[in-house]
């Protein structure tokens, strides 16, 4: 395989704060090298927040957007956001207390701008964001690109092949959480007014949506036999409109039984969401044991980091299957579609690779005195996860450690850790960050009474030789 530039210059240098990751207009990652850097961008400090170039595009406004934003010129004391198409303007903006209007090929959420969080909120936690590219293309001819359906069909079809889904069940949205939120919409509109399970400590904005969205969630943050047993006693006293978890989850690795979450909800006709993002359709098969199957192809199947998009796949055997969700006009946007289709035609090639550093990284981490404890499915591995690996499949590219006296030693090992620092994961550049410090900071209390220490630092291993990544980990252990 080819090698990537930050295989050899990884972004982690303190010069390097504010850089995009990897070095494109498009990128969804941005360099925060430092411990410090971390704390500031959580707090805003200016000397952080202005030295940014870019970020992750749901939770940062980009650039090409910002001016979008600026070209739409809201009136005084009002604010806008721009979508692609009609539907999500019209979400963002009620939201908001707001209106939907179309300018020049664009659709736009136009409110107080007072109510700019909770614009914000839908932006982030909906993830059906106008992408950077659509963003471009608008302010160059003030109009976007039509979608591609051959190019569309020929991603399907491909998807299809790496998922065993029939390609018919597979829809495009603008990122995963978008994928996430259309799941969310079908199964509350099933059962109007009914609350939803969270089943297992996700990614936070899954979690959000269920919370800020929804008629309320039930939280099991542990996901285990336990968390099982109780929901059991759940299901049987009160109609849920969907269970929802993560396979492996984020940050922990943690492997739901979801053949018996799957058995237990379906007597009681509750439809199973399943993230696979981590997991991973070249890793795993969760599709026969969920009703949807939410995937963020910005990740690994992209593997580049320079393009938003998600697919929703629905089991062609569950409760969903006579009612598939549409590829709506604000999916992935055309050119997003031809970056993600040629980024994605060495994913199982690149998984391969990422599975067996992977593996080796967290049995080296295992073993090293300077580390407490890591989260790593291929660590003695859990049967209900290899009776759902395919052949071929792995354990995954992703993992969580701890170092001894985390407090001290964490920031420590973080800085001198020659990886690039950025938050995602699946690119073909390992990626390292303390993942609860950005995704928790102003509720980490919160998140270690769920079992999620705040100093762990999360690792997305990429496609670089072994050999290397073992001599930089051992250095900044040492």
């Amino acid at each position: 395989m080819t090698p990537h530039p930050l295989h050899r210059a990884p972004l982690c240098r303190p010069e390097d704060l504010g850089a995009p990751i990897p070095d494109s207009p498009h990128a969804v990652s941005v360099c925060l090298p430092t411990w410090s850097d971390i704390i500031g961008y959580e707090e805003k400090e200016p000397r952080v927040m202005d030295r940014l170039r870019t970020g992750y595009p749901r939770f940062f406004f980009h650039p090409l957007v910002q001016k979008v934003r600026a070209v739409l010129e809201p009136k005084s004391g009002r604010d806008v956001l721009p979508f692609a198409d009609e539907q999500s303007a019209k979400q963002c903006a009620a939201l908001a207390e707001g209106r939907a209007v179309r300018v020049e090929g664009l659709w736009a959420a136009c409110f107080p701008s007072a109510y700019l969080p909770a614009a914000r909120a839908y932006w982030q936690h909906a993830g059906r964001i106008l992408s950077s590219r659509a963003a471009e293309d608008w302010l160059t001819a003030r109009t976007l690109a039509s979608p591609d359906a051959k190019l569309e069909q020929a991603l399907r079809d491909r998807l299809a092949g790496w998922s065993g889904s029939p390609a018919a069940n597979i829809s495009f949205h603008p990122s995963g959480m978008a994928a996430i939120y259309t799941a969310f919409e079908a199964v509350t509109a099933r059962r109007p007014g009914k609350r939803t399970v969270m089943f297992g400590f996700p990614y936070t904005d899954t979690l959000k949506i269920l919370s800020k969205f929804g008629a309320g969630v039930e939280f099991f943050p542990r996901g285990d036999a336990k968390d099982l047993s109780t929901l059991a006693g759940l299901l049987g006293e009160e109609e849920i409109a969907g269970i929802f978890c993560e396979f492996p989850s984020n940050p922990l690795l943690n492997v739901p039984d979801l053949p018996a979450l799957h058995e237990m909800a379906s007597a009681h006709g509750v439809p199973v969401v399943v993230d696979d993002t981590i997991g991973t359709f070249f890793n795993v098969d969760v599709l026969p044991h969920v009703d949807f199957v939410a995937t963020s192809l910005t990740k690994a199947i992209s593997g580049e980091g320079d393009v938003m998009a998600g697919a929703l796949t629905v089991n062609p055997r569950g409760l969903f299957a006579d009612d598939l969700p549409s590829t709506a006009p604000g999916g992935i946007y055309a050119r997003d579609l031809e970056v993600l289709e040629k980024n994605c035609r060495d994913f199982p090639e690149r998984m391969q690779i990422a599975n067996r550093n992977a593996l080796e990284l967290a049995r080296l981490l295992a073993a090293h005195p300077a580390i407490d404890h890591v989260w790593y499915p291929g660590l003695n591995p859990s049967p209900v996860y290899d009776q759902l690996r395919k052949p071929q499949g792995g354990y995954g590219a992703v993992m969580s450690f701890l170092p001894h006296d985390a407090a001290k030693n964490t920031p420590r090992i973080f800085e001198h850790l020659r990886l690039s620092h950025g938050i995602s994961l699946g690119t073909k550049y390992s990626l390292v960050c303390p993942y609860v410090q950005l995704a928790h900071y102003h509720e980490l209390a919160w998140a270690k009474e769920c079992g999620i220490d705040p100093h762990l630092l999360r690792v997305a291993v990429g496609t670089e030789p072994w050999e290397e990544l073992k001599q930089r980990f051992a250095s900044a252990l040492a």
